[in-house]
């Protein structure tokens, strides 16, 4: 006698399709949450901005047209007379934050590709090649060390203001790039800062990571470039 046919399947046919439905929702929350991590929270609580509008800024006798994704902290997009203002970059492109990078805009480690420029309004300004020989000169300690694109360093002495530091610069320039690289917290990233003069009264700082100082032919280029090109006559 022929066995009736099952209306609903077998029990073990339900609990198969059970589990593939189960691992397909697993799956498509993890994607969902990692896609949140990386982007959701950073685009609410993100203090930078995606607008690509100029802003106007006088500084010094200086007047700049920045776009506002280029600017680092949101109390300074209002566009108005200031003595300091303070920028973030992506390299190479220098591009200011956007929806396609802003992964590399929380990047803290080591290799972080992020540009922090400042541009302020000084009395005086003396640009890192001029302190080179006039002042950090005076600290070195130890045998030079060799670096990246023809570049030597020298530690600071323990008891100077430097101390903790080295200056790395290129020695047989006429007017020698130098930057003077710091380690701010034991196995924390080291950094690396230049000066620059854009006139008599206004500076310009630009800080990067260590690794980034063998291309430091095209960090100097390529910032001048970038900030001269905010400058309207």
């Amino acid at each position: 006698m022929a066995q009736p046919l099952e209306e609903h399947g077998s029990p073990q046919r339900w609990i198969f399709f059970f589990l593939v439905f189960g691992l397909i929702g697993i799956t498509i929350l993890f994607i969902i949450s990692r896609v949140f991590q990386y982007s959701g929270p950073a685009l609410v609580n993100s203090p930078y901005s995606t607008d690509k509008r100029l802003l106007a800024f006088e500084l010094g006798d200086i007047r700049f047209y920045i776009p506002e994704n280029t600017i680092r902290h949101p109390e300074q997009r209002n566009g108005q007379r200031v003595n300091k203002l303070d920028l973030i970059m992506l390299w190479p492109g220098l591009d200011g934050f956007d929806l396609d990078n802003q992964v590399a805009f929380y990047d803290v480690s080591e290799k972080s590709k992020l540009i922090f420029v400042s541009l302020s309004h000084q009395d005086e300004v003396l640009s890192s090649s001029d302190r080179l020989y006039a002042v950090y000169s005076q600290y070195f300690v130890g045998e030079p060390i060799k670096a990246e694109g023809g570049l030597i360093g020298f530690a600071m002495a323990p008891d100077s203001s430097f101390a903790g530091e080295r200056i790395y610069f290129k020695p047989d320039d006429h007017n020698p790039f130098a930057a003077r690289c710091i380690t701010p917290v034991e196995k924390s990233p080291t950094f690396c800062l230049r000066d620059l003069k854009l006139n008599d009264t206004t500076q310009l700082t630009y800080r990067f990571r260590r690794p980034l100082l063998a291309e430091w032919r095209a960090l100097d280029a390529k910032i001048k470039q970038r900030v001269s090109a905010f400058i309207r006559k």
